[in-house]
């Protein structure tokens, strides 16, 4: 483990000379700590194969969510990979996700889920609320499968063929809700102490040009779903919709309170220049402060 300065950076972090890590510029990634060399990768590893996604705390990685292209699955590079040794949440030996609670799904069941859930995120005639009502539209009549109705797999793709794109209202209270269960799934020596109601405050500054940035927050989304650990944490498809909407509640207090910052500052900043912090200090709760256990076990 590496030592952190007053301000809070790593001690090997060198702000004068580029801005770069000492160990990794003089000694090489191989000489970094397992936690640095992961960085900023995601890891699920189950028996269908290894799933990588990012951390967008890195602002690489958010930046990457301005792309123009359609999100895609790809077979990951081996320096993505770091040479096949990506660490995570290990579940090749684990019991396959809940359908609801009391019955399993089988992996090629989850797996034609998790597929038919992010082509419905990477749909352009959808909003992030419409794409995840669509989601829940579907898990919700998908959880009443019984076995001898035919395969899990076939009885998704046919649930998901008549989903009904949900139009929800902007529900602020709920938000709020979900926004306080992820902080509550925080440990507590990490958990932030700024849970200060902005989202039901000042969402009405936001809300008027969230829209032009729906595209990259249904990015983010897909982001989360894919490999997500909460599938094996969480005890049913319903847990799995319910993170989708904790973390696009967490992205709306974010851009609120990014928003106000800059504002705070007498700064300008473009719609995009605030989503994507916001999508970062979103990251840094969800992916690195929050414990993934304790917060499939408080949505469910």
């Amino acid at each position: 483990m590496l030592d952190v300065g007053r301000d809070g950076a790593c001690v090997f972090f060198d702000s004068a000379g580029g801005r770069l890590c000492r160990i990794h510029r003089d000694l090489g990634p191989s000489s970094l700590p397992i936690a640095c060399r992961q960085f900023p990768r995601v890891v699920l590893r189950d028996r269908r194969g290894t799933f990588i996604s990012l951390s967008h705390y890195c602002p690489t990685a958010a930046a990457l969510l301005a792309t123009p292209d359609r999100a895609t699955i790809v077979t990951a590079p081996p320096n993505l990979t770091v040479n096949g040794e990506a660490e995570g949440l290990d579940a090749r030996d684990a019991l396959p996700p809940l359908l609801r609670p009391g019955l399993l799904m089988d992996l090629t069941g989850y797996d034609a889920w998790e597929r038919r859930a992010l082509a419905v995120l990477s749909d352009e005639r959808l909003t992030a609320v419409t794409a995840i009502g669509t989601i829940d539209d579907a898990s919700r009549r998908l959880q009443d499968w019984k076995p001898w109705r035919g395969t899990l797999a076939d009885t998704v793709d046919r649930e998901f063929a008549v989903a009904q794109p949900v139009e929800a209202d902007e529900d602020l209270t709920a938000d709020a809700v979900r926004l306080a269960t992820v902080y509550a799934s925080v440990p507590e020596d990490l958990r932030p102490s700024d849970l200060d109601g902005a989202i039901e405050r000042s969402w009405a500054t936001v809300a008027p040009w969230s829209p032009g940035v729906d595209r990259t927050v249904r990015s983010y989304l897909l982001a989360r779903l894919f490999g997500n650990w909460i599938a094996y944490h969480g005890q049913g498809l319903h847990v799995i919709v319910e993170y989708l909407r904790a973390c696009r509640a967490v992205l709306k207090n974010e851009m609120v309170r990014e928003q106000a910052r800059m504002a705070s500052r007498g700064s300008a900043s473009t719609p995009w220049q605030t989503v994507t912090e916001a999508i970062r200090n979103s990251d840094l709760l969800l992916m690195h402060l929050s414990d993934p256990k304790d917060l499939a076990h408080r949505l469910g």
